[in-house]
């Protein structure tokens, strides 16, 4: 009876420490290891009024260094960078600038520079809208140097670390709740077990939000101004978001579901002691 129950709590608990590194590493597998998917969500990250800030402060700098006055081109790139961001050719430039520099990251193990490519002659024809006399002094062939992954050291070390591990995406999940529906099969009472399963799952699902707070606020101290941590974190938010979302909906379930098991366990069977 003790061996068993002991089993039970025992399976219960690494089922549930197994569903949440397998969530983590297959979310991270497919939203994070993957340079396209990666992209696509890094990207959308420019509807932020913070990354906009980030990427205005960026090209302001850029056209400083060639010899415009950086109270002119603050004007002009206020007025202009929300069209800038929204611009296709800009968006898919950068989308093959982050590409680029996730495959080198991870493939290569080294850091990186994400470069946007002749985003001059975008800029050039956005600004001139409303100066063409500075629009004028815009190189067509214009780089922008928007960060490097040396910089983004928790959102690296994050895809790193994940990388290791990421044969173990499938298996984990799988495990954890195949030891989940063990450790209720071995339980003397099987009410109260699936009772204690339940809760791992709410568990599992309040790490997995909490790892995404908290991520997310690592993410945004590492910069050193505000308009770049806010760009840090809604880079964080792109990428991460759908985590947020599972831990609330696992934390839910499983809450629900221990709630009903609860109850279950304080009725009497006829028949049964």
């Amino acid at each position: 009876m003790i061996l068993r129950r002991l089993a039970s709590i025992f399976m219960i608990v690494l089922g549930g420490i197994a569903l949440v590194g397998g969530i983590l590493i297959r979310y991270a597998d497919q939203n994070l290891l993957d340079p396209e998917r990666f992209a696509e969500r890094a990207v959308t990250s420019l509807d932020d009024a913070g990354a906009r800030a980030e990427i205005g402060d960026v090209i302001v700098n850029e056209l400083e260094r060639r010899g415009v006055d950086r109270n002119e081109a603050n004007k002009a790139v206020d007025r202009s960078i929300e069209d800038v961001t929204e611009d296709e050719r800009f968006r898919e430039s950068l989308n093959a600038a982050l590409v680029a520099a996730n495959r080198a990251a991870l493939q290569d193990g080294e850091d990186a520079e994400v470069v946007v490519r002749d985003a001059g002659a975008t800029l050039a024809e956005i600004l001139g809208e409303r100066d063409p006399e500075l629009a004028r002094s815009v190189d067509r062939d214009l780089d922008l140097r928007i960060a490097d992954t040396g910089s983004s050291g928790t959102l690296v070390d994050v895809a790193r670390a994940a990388d290791d591990v990421s044969s173990l995406s499938l298996v984990l999940p799988i495990l954890g709740g195949l030891l989940m529906i063990g450790g209720i099969v071995v339980a003397n009472d099987r009410r109260t077990a699936l009772f204690g399963a339940a809760m791992g799952v709410a568990v599992a699902g309040v790490v997995i939000f909490a790892g995404y707070i908290g991520g997310r606020e690592l993410a945004g101290r590492e910069p050193d101004d505000d308009a770049a941590e806010e760009a840090a974190r809604a880079i964080w938010e792109a990428v991460f978001g759908g985590l947020e979302t599972l831990g609330l909906v696992l934390a839910g379930a499983g809450a629900v579901v221990a709630l009903i098991a609860g109850v279950a366990t304080r009725v009497r069977v006829p028949g049964r002691t």
